[in-house]
C-alpha cells in the first residue's frame, strides 16, 4: 500500500526560486517533496509556505486544519526553524528549540497522530550562509547550525523519527537561504539515503 507523507514546512519545502526575479515558485521536479515521491514511490503533500516560523498560538488552528485536511497519512515531515532564528533580534537555537518541542507535543496529540512519534519525522534544517555577508551575520549561520544537535536531543525525548541535515552541503542561491533547484533535488536524494540508511524506509 502505498504511503502518505505530509511535508509541512517553510520557503524551502514550498520551493521559492530565490533566483527568479519575481520570486516564481520551482516546478514540481525541482521541489524536494516531489522529487522524494518519485524516490520512494510515495504520495506526498506539499505544505510548504514562505516565511514560516515554528507554529504557536492560532498558528496551531490552521496546523490542525490542514493535518485534517490532509488525513489519512502515514508521516508527517516538519522542517522548520530557519525563520525563527532569521527573524530574531537575538537568534537562539535553544528558543527555537523549545517552541519547536512545545509544537510537536501538540501534534503529539492530533487525532491524526494519536500519539505515535514515529509518525512524525522531525527534519533539521541544512545551514544557511548569510555570514558572507558581514561578522554581524555569522551569528545567524552558527544558530541555524545549532538548530541540528538541539532538534536531535527532542526526537529522542519524544520518540520522534529524525534527520540532521546540516552537512549536506546543500547548494543555496544567491541569499545563502534558499536551495537551488539542483539543491531541492540533492535534498530529496540525501533525505531518502538518509532514512534508508536508518532503516526508516
Amino acid at each position: 500500500m502505498m504511503k502518505r507523507m505530509v511535508c509541512f514546512g517553510d520557503s524551502n519545502t514550498f520551493g521559492y526560486d530565490a533566483g527568479s526575479r519575481l520570486g516564481r515558485r520551482l516546478d514540481a521536479g525541482e521541489r524536494w517533496p516531489e522529487v522524494f515521491a518519485e524516490l520512494t514511490g510515495w504520495d506526498t503533500v506539499n505544505e510548504g509556505m514562505n516565511g514560516r516560523e515554528i507554529p504557536a498560538g492560532w498558528f496551531l488552528e490552521r496546523f490542525d486544519k490542514i493535518l485534517e485536511e490532509d488525513a489519512p497519512f502515514d508521516v508527517l515531515a516538519v522542517m522548520l526553524g530557519t525563520n525563527d532564528i532569521l527573524n530574531s533580534f537575538q537568534p537562539d537555537a535553544a528558543e527555537a528549540g523549545r517552541n519547536m518541542e512545545a509544537f510537536l507535543l501538540h501534534a503529539l496529540n492530533h487525532p491524526q497522530i494519536q500519539g505515535e512519534g514515529k509518525k512524525i519525522l522531525l527534519i533539521a534544517p541544512p545551514g544557511i550562509d548569510i555570514g558572507r555577508y558581514g561578522e554581524e551575520e555569522e551569528i545567524f549561520d552558527r544558530e541555524a547550525k545549532a538548530l541540528g544537535p538541539v532538534y536531535r536531543q527532542i526526537a529522542e525525548k519524544l520518540g520522534l523519527q529524525f534527520a540532521d541535515t546540516w552537512d549536506w552541503e546543500i547548494p543555496l542561491a544567491h541569499d545563502g537561504v534558499h536551495f537551488t533547484g539542483e539543491g531541492q533535488k540533492q535534498f530529496a536524494r540525501k533525505l531518502f539515503e538518509s532514512l534508508v540508511k536508518q532503516k526508516l524506509l
